[in-house]
Order: structure tokens, then sequence, then C-alpha cells
């Protein structure tokens, strides 16, 4: 049955968070088991959200897509559960953490490379890199820079491709806490009181956890008897046309940006400084460092996106929050009204791709701005609903164990931490949204 705008909004805020959905007693050792644990991502959701969806409404051999598949946790748990599955996200670091994420490394190659690595750097000289972008001296000195460097250029060594991009993916996760970036914050904020740390000391430490995550996978695959489960990962704006057929999906899960909440791009930007720093291994990475704010200004939920023509938002929530925030903050305002947008081109492209009967979950959170209530949850049904989905169920969950910070500032609406005197708790719940075509 349809619900009007009145009953979508009512039926959610009525909404009891669901005990089955909290996974209260999901532990660390749960929610980074296998390759989850790989490199830190900010909001992701844990992998008991997946498996739960998976087992709730798909078969064996079914097709899984994740329009917004930031660190692949969907498409690592649609693989483990033999399911073929598609992912897709704008930033070029989300998708070296999915490829390596969805990609089994037989124990033994691990465990020969790590003894060819540690050879290459012995033999290699702790130079600074060729500097192409003046950021880098921002963000590390001169002394880390060399020691970084002797194990990036030790890593270009290793012959076997997979294995190449396991130890670049460790060493993308690892340059936050050799840098001079405050490790709790979420924004590019300078830490002065920062003790600098032996980048081969961490480095070695995360890939031996990261090697021992992987045989977990390996085994796991190889128990399920689900190895060789296609499982792909593209580079894709999904607020336009998907490289996938009508009506050849069978699932979607996916956990949309938030608004106004994250710069994504910045979050990256080590990882796309330094690879982009490097014409020989990383080409096409070179051209976003290069033009960085036309970078920025591709990602959903962005407040760096200037006013477009003809926004069609397609939900009448939706107006009604753009128009009560417009005479408290124009910007924030314009900010809301381009993520609705872009979330409205999504939904119709998730419809698209789609089989008749499929499902679409949309994992999303509420919040507030200026004092008015960002319903996104209702703004997505309505929208959902307008383009031809029909209300399946909604589940409401409380966010514990999501690995995003639980607070915003009041004034500018931005994720913060929890010393500041102007913070208020944002996401405390989540909703699942299943939708059906």
């Amino acid at each position: 049955m349809l619900l009007d705008k009145l009953q979508i909004t009512k039926t959610i805020e009525q909404l009891r968070p669901s005990i089955d959905w909290a996974f209260r007693d999901a532990g660390r050792s749960e929610t980074t088991y296998i390759t989850h644990g790989y490199h830190r991502y900010p909001a992701k959701f844990i992998p008991n959200i997946v498996q739960k969806l998976v087992e709730d409404y798909t078969s064996k051999g079914d097709l899984i897509v994740d329009p917004f598949g930031g660190c692949g946790t969907s498409l690592v748990e649609a693989k483990v559960s033999g399911r073929s599955s598609y992912g897709f996200d704008i930033n070029p670091v989300a998708k070296l953490i999915t490829q390596t994420k969805i990609t089994p490394i037989y124990p033994k190659t691990l465990k020969n490379s790590f003894l060819k690595f540690n050879k290459y750097y012995d033999s290699t000289e702790a130079v600074l890199p060729e500097i192409r972008n003046e950021r880098l001296l921002y963000w590390f000195d001169e002394q880390t820079l060399r020691k970084l460097n002797q194990i990036y250029t030790a890593i270009k060594q290793i012959k076997n491709f997979s294995v190449r991009r396991f130890y670049l993916c460790a060493f993308s996760h690892i340059l936050k806490n050799c840098s001079r970036w405050l490790m709790k914050s979420i924004k590019p904020t300078v830490d002065k009181e920062k003790t600098p740390i032996s980048p081969i000391e961490v480095f070695t430490r995360h890939i031996k956890q990261m090697t021992q995550r992987n045989n977990q996978f390996f085994e796991l695959l190889k128990k399920n008897r689900v190895f060789n489960t296609p499982t792909k990962v593209r580079i894709a704006d999904s607020t336009k046309e998907l490289p996938l057929k009508s009506e050849s999906v069978d699932l979607v899960i996916t956990s949309p940006p938030y608004v106004t909440s994250y710069e994504y791009a910045d979050l990256h930007q080590l990882s796309l400084l330094w690879f982009g720093n490097d014409n020989e291994f990383f080409k096409k990475w070179s051209r976003h460092i290069g033009d960085f704010d036309s970078f920025r200004k591709k990602f959903v939920g962005t407040s760096l996106r200037k006013k477009r023509r003809a926004e069609i938002l397609n939900s009448t929530i939706g107006e009604c929050i753009v128009n009560k925030i417009l005479p408290l903050d124009v910007s924030i305002a314009m900010s809301i009204r381009h993520y609705f947008s872009d979330m409205n081109k999504s939904f119709k492209e998730i419809f698209r791709i789609l089989k008749p009967g499929g499902k679409a979950c949309i994992i999303i959170g509420d919040t507030v701005l200026r004092g008015v209530g960002i319903k996104n949850s209702a703004v997505a049904v309505e929208q959902m609903q307008n383009i031809g989905f029909k209300p399946i169920n909604f589940i409401k969950r409380e966010t514990g164990n999501k690995l995003i910070t639980p607070w915003r500032d009041l004034e500018d609406g931005r994720f913060t931490g929890k010393d500041n005197p102007n913070r208020k708790r944002a996401y405390r719940y989540e909703f699942v949204l299943v939708m059906e075509k």
C-alpha cells in the first residue's frame, strides 16, 4: 500500500527501535572480522546489517549491487554468502580498499611476499619522493616522508599485482597515523602535539593484522564453497547511469552519503595526495590532485557545489525542509537541496537496474540542522514511491555500533568531537528502508 506524505512521516516517527537490528552483542571482533578491518573508513555500516538483509531478501546466486559502495562492506558479505555483487563509488580510494577486501590471497603467497618486502625495504634508500603537490609537506615532516617513501618504493617492487595492492591498501591506512592529522578528527585538522611514530613499525604491525584476516577470509570462502563468486567494483557516479543492464539486479543494499556531513574527498586526501603524486603507478589519480576542488564537487552531500538549474527533489517533504532552512541559512538550504536532488537521481537509477519484485534496502539517518528536522528517511520513501517503488518494511535501529562520531556542531552542522561544548548528538538511530520495484 502506498503512503501519502503525512502517513510516511507518521509511520517513521512512530517506529520503535528494533532489538533484533541493534546487534548490541556484536563486538569489534565481529564487526571487523575477515577483511572488514583492513582500512579505516567513515560512517561505514556494520556487516551484521548486510548479513541479515542478504538472508531475508536473496537466494544463492542472486546479484547484489551497492551504488554507494564505500569500503565494500556489502560486497564482502555478498561474496561470503555466495551472491554475485557489483559495487560503485566515485572515490578511487574506496575502490582500492574494496578491491583489496574482496580479493582473497593464498596464505602461502602472502607469507612469502612479506619476506620479499623486507628485503626490498632493507635495500631501499630513504629519500624524499618527488614532490608534485606541496600539500604533502603540509601533512608530513621531511623525515617521515623519507621513511614512508622507503616503504612505498619497496612495495612497488612487488611483482604480484594482488599482493602489491594489498600492501598499498595497508600503506594508505597508515598515512593518517604517520601524518600531522589529528587522529580523533574526521576533518583535516593538524595536531600540533602529535608525537611522530615509526612508519615501518606501524606498517609492519598492520600488514600482519591484515594477513591474519586475509587467511580467515580465504578459509571462510573455501568452507562456504563460494571462493569464485563474482565480485566487482568500479568507479562511477551513482547519480548517473550505471554500467548495468535494466532489470538485472535482485537486491540493492546501500548507505548513501550523509547530508552536509562529510567532505568525503577531504577525508581521504592523504591517500589521494600520495598516490596522485605518483604519475607512474597512479596516472589517473594525478588529475584529482591537479584539480582537487572539481573532484570534491562531484560527491553527493558536498556543500561545495554551486547552485544548479532545474533541480528536481520529487518530494514535497524535501521541499518543505528546504523552505524551513532557507531563511535561517541559505548555504545549508542549498546543500540540502543538492543532496535531495542527487538522491532522487540515484533512486531512479536503482529502480532501472532492479528486476520487477527486486528490493532496495536503504540505510539512512535523520538529523537536525539549525533546529529543523532533516527527515532524510521520509524524503527517501516519498521519492522512491514517486519513482515507482512500494514500501515493504521500515526498521529503526540504534547506531551504537556504527563507525561514526555521534556529535554535530550546532552552528555549522558538521560532525565534531565530544569535547566541543557546542555539540549535539546526531544519528542516534538510523533507518533501514526496504522498498520493492
